[in-house]
């Protein structure tokens, strides 16, 4: 052997991912699967968020018709091409879809307000494109799923005891070894290793149970927590 690390791993969400392309590959079966599940869903998320039932329910039946190449200006390249399976299908079409409103929300907050140029004529497209700059709303939804994580997650801190909590901040905040925090408590460092195991497991459960207790609209699971959390979300 030569050492080489080839090996691919395998996707976590694979069968989302399988979906996925049998849908695009024109599985009847899948596209109805897909369109049964995730149309009532996302239109679930966001009438939770205030968003008017007629507004999502058009809103999630465009998203649904480009995820197979339907846009309004013809055949476009799927939706669904641009997921590669790193989180959940669900995650991503809440994310894809949550983009969408802010989007139009932002549109529709300047379209009004659009500066006219000389050569507006010549030029085709939307002229909302040509401004620049963000809106400062624009992460409206964001910052509220980011308050329900936040809280959630601290809420689920909370629930481990005093001594418990302690022990996660010493092994995980201030970088102690097991061996360390077992001479502290005078114990066994297997003690230390099945309290801290115990820990993140309670923490993950009670987070979740949180989240869904506060929207049950909104399906994730521990994994997509923390990959919105590394992809920038603010708890």
């Amino acid at each position: 052997m030569n050492g080489s690390t080839s090996e691919v791993k395998p996707l976590k969400h694979a069968e989302d991912r399988a979906l996925v392309d049998r849908a695009l590959d024109g599985d009847a079966a899948a596209v109805r699967e897909f369109q049964d599940t995730y149309r009532p869903m996302l239109e679930r998320v966001l009438m939770s968020r205030g968003v008017d039932r007629v507004q999502a329910e058009d809103l999630v039946a465009d998203i649904v018709a480009e995820c197979f190449g339907a846009g309004k200006s013809g055949q476009t390249r799927p939706l669904l091409e641009k997921f590669e399976g790193r989180s959940s299908l669900s995650t991503w079409m809440i994310r894809t879809t949550w983009n969408r409103w802010l989007d139009l929300k932002r549109r529709d907050k300047f379209r009004g307000e659009l500066p006219v140029y000389a050569d507006d004529e010549e030029r085709s497209g939307d002229p909302f494109d040509r401004v620049a700059g963000d809106d400062p709303d624009g992460n409206v939804l964001d910052a509220d799923l980011s308050e329900l994580m936040g809280c959630a997650i601290r809420e689920a801190f909370d629930s481990l005891g005093p001594e418990v909590l302690l022990m996660l901040k010493l092994s995980y905040l201030h970088g102690i070894s097991q061996a360390a925090i077992a001479r502290m408590w005078q114990c066994d460092q297997t003690r230390v290793s099945r309290t801290l195991t115990y820990a993140r497991k309670q923490v993950a459960v009670e987070t979740m149970k949180r989240i869904r207790e506060s929207d049950a609209s909104i399906e994730l699971e521990w994994e997509d927590f923390q990959k919105l959390c590394a992809a920038g979300l603010d708890l």
